[in-house]
């Protein structure tokens, strides 16, 4: 049988090309010398990569460098061009709509607000989220067209396809299957995470937990739900619904959150009826870091201390606590990595 020689030369042009781009997407502007020796290529394969990549428009020649003037033409420099295309992320709630723009590199490019009212009916809810979204990308200087994915973070238990299977804070939210709603809206494809879980991605991404893969984040506010992350990936089970350990009433979850919500909650009694679900998660996931987010981040050292004192004496190792610093935005930032590493996916895919 004779080999397909084109075929086999046509592949390594493209794991040629997909090494080049890797490179020039994490390392920053680079000459064709410095591009072949970290893609572990010829010199003339870089070259040949390069133009591939700046015909598609993926890589750009990157200005001149500030300095000293040097004798002769200065080699050029190549970087990929995040302006490539854009990605958007976006945290819809119960009382807010928060939507973000941010470019191929992460680069964010605008960020929108909306408040709203929790007993917004769903259509209504779809609809502020549609606007939110085309009016973050206008202040971005984004064309809808060019934005190559969407991350949307929502409440309630997602499934692979997008659909929110159950949701007990939204009105009519369950059974909202995000991306039909959201389709033609932008010409990429729109991916959809439950809020606890893209805000541990955005942890990971931006904030706290920037360098450590196993990771619980505790959204806690009006209501408390944990995100996971194992191997710096979201962990979200058979059905979408790992970490939803606040639905055992035995766990006190449920009630910390009304009386939160009432303000009738002591610190002494919230410090233990949280530590109660961390600490069982903390002894099935052996994280590295928990992170509190939500409206109890505000409360700093006066939550994180005495919570971290519960759970040295309910768990078997101690676990480091820390406080989010994102604030409300890492249920957002987390949408637009979402998103991002959807796009990132296409573009070092070699099919």
């Amino acid at each position: 049988m004779r080999r397909n020689s084109g075929g086999d030369a046509s592949l390594l042009r493209r794991l040629n090309t997909v090494a080049v781009l890797r490179v020039l997407h994490t390392a920053g502007q680079l000459t064709l010398t410095e591009v072949a020796s970290r893609a572990k290529v010829s010199r003339p394969t870089a070259e040949d990569a390069v133009a591939d990549l700046l015909g598609r428009g993926l890589v750009r020649e990157s200005p001149p460098q500030d300095g000293p003037r040097v004798v002769g033409r200065p080699a050029r420099r190549y970087e990929f061009n995040v302006d490539a295309g854009y990605v958007l992320g976006v945290d819809v709630g119960a009382h807010k709509i928060l939507a973000v723009a941010a470019d191929l590199g992460g680069g964010e490019r605008a960020a929108h607000r909306v408040e709203i009212e929790p007993e917004l009916p769903a259509a209504d809810r779809l609809a502020e989220m549609r606007g939110a979204l085309r009016t973050v990308a206008a202040e971005a200087g984004v064309k809808l067209s060019d934005v190559r994915a969407l991350g949307v973070g929502t409440s309630g238990i997602v499934d692979t396809g997008g659909k929110v299977t159950l949701s007990g804070h939204l009105p009519g939210w369950t059974g909202t299957h995000l991306p039909t709603e959201l389709s033609g809206l932008i010409a990429g494809k729109v991916l959809v995470g439950n809020d606890s879980n893209l805000a541990a991605l955005g942890e990971h991404w931006r904030g706290v937990a920037r360098g450590v893969d196993d990771v619980v984040y505790i959204l806690a506010g009006r209501r408390i739900s944990a995100g996971i992350l194992l191997g710096g990936r979201v962990h979200t089970g058979r059905h979408g619904a790992a970490g939803e350990i606040g639905i055992m009433r035995s766990m006190g979850w449920y009630d910390t959150a009304r009386l939160l919500r009432d303000g009738h909650a002591s610190s002494v009694e919230l410090v233990n009826r949280l530590a109660a679900g961390v600490a069982a998660t903390v002894l099935t996931i052996d994280p590295e870091v928990v992170i509190i987010g939500g409206g109890l981040s505000q409360a700093g050292d006066a939550l994180i201390e005495p919570l971290r004192t519960k759970l040295a004496d309910l768990c078997l190792y101690p676990v480091q606590v820390e406080a989010s610093t994102l604030a409300d935005r890492s249920v957002a930032l987390g949408a637009v990595r979402l998103a991002l590493d959807e796009v990132e996916g296409q573009l070092f895919d070699l099919g």
